[in-house]
């Protein structure tokens, strides 16, 4: 990537040896960053691809605004969007001048890099994520490993916290700090795990969180792309399968243990969930 006066403190480019050596690597080869770099809002700066390079460049605006430009057109990335610009596209992308942006941006590559922009979202167009807690704490992570990385170790570090970095950009991600709809969601859920060996409904949960049944289920569906009571349904026989597998209780206790009326409705429940009857489970430990 090219960077215009880049804060080189912030800034990371893979060395070529290296990047042959994650190429050859059975652990490395699937995704890694080839450059990384934080341009804060009293830092920010223009950057780009003016020949258009052969990796991926993510672009996570999570303060102010700025622009990106290509051949084809100019948009407007705003507070918590990102976008991945494809190989070979010829960019330029910098802050807006009133309210710079605070840029996060990583250039990665690898066998499953188109897998991963697909999984994120094609095209050019800016997508909104939720600020969630830890996001930019596991940059920083990351770009402080690949600092070190003389050592192999350090490297393949970072590249697999870079997973789990990516994986936060999903809309279904939720954040669990957060006030407002996504601490509903949290104390719900707290409320369904206290109560797994109940039978409870959309309008106990819904009455419990003083709230109508349908704004809880549009809530849920949103946010987790659940229903309330699949995601109940799934937590109770996640425990079901700790019973089944840590215990001698026969299928009707544990069925009991539950809160089911008999064993044929929590098999005919289990299976739904996990794929399988609660006895195939058991006899498959």
């Amino acid at each position: 990537m090219d960077h215009h006066a880049a804060n080189t403190s912030t800034a990371w480019i893979l060395p070529g040896q290296l990047k042959r050596r994650l190429e050859k690597h059975p652990l490395g080869k699937n995704l890694f960053i080839t450059t990384m770099g934080l341009y804060p809002e009293n830092a920010a700066r223009e950057l780009g691809e003016i020949k258009g390079a052969s990796v991926y460049t993510l672009l996570y605006a999570a303060h102010g605004k700025g622009w990106l430009e290509t051949a084809a057109k100019k948009i407007v990335v705003g507070a918590n969007q990102y976008l991945i610009v494809p190989p070979k596209t010829i960019f330029r992308a910098g802050p807006d001048r009133d309210d710079p942006w605070r840029m996060y941006a990583v250039q990665f590559t690898g066998q499953l890099a188109a897998e991963i922009y697909r999984y994120l979202g094609t095209g050019l167009q800016p997508r909104t994520t939720p600020p969630l807690v830890g996001r930019n704490a596991q940059f920083d992570d990351i770009l402080h490993h690949l600092d070190l990385m003389n050592n192999i170790e350090n490297l393949l570090y970072a590249n697999f916290r870079f997973y789990s970095f990516l994986g936060t950009f999903r809309l279904s991600v939720f954040n669990y700090m957060k006030r407002g709809a996504d601490n509903i969601i949290e104390r719900c859920i707290q409320l369904m795990k206290q109560r797994l060996n109940q039978h409870l409904t959309l309008a106990d949960l819904s009455r419990e969180m003083c709230m109508s049944a349908s704004y809880l289920s549009a809530l849920f569906k949103e946010k987790t792309r659940y229903s309330p009571i699949q995601l109940f349904t799934s937590l109770r026989m996640q425990k079901a399968s700790q019973l089944l597998k840590e215990t001698r209780f026969t299928i009707k206790e544990i069925a009991g243990e539950m809160g089911y009326p008999d064993q044929y409705t929590f098999s005919r429940s289990f299976k739904l969930v996990m794929g399988v009857s609660p006895k195939t489970f058991r006899d498959k430990l």
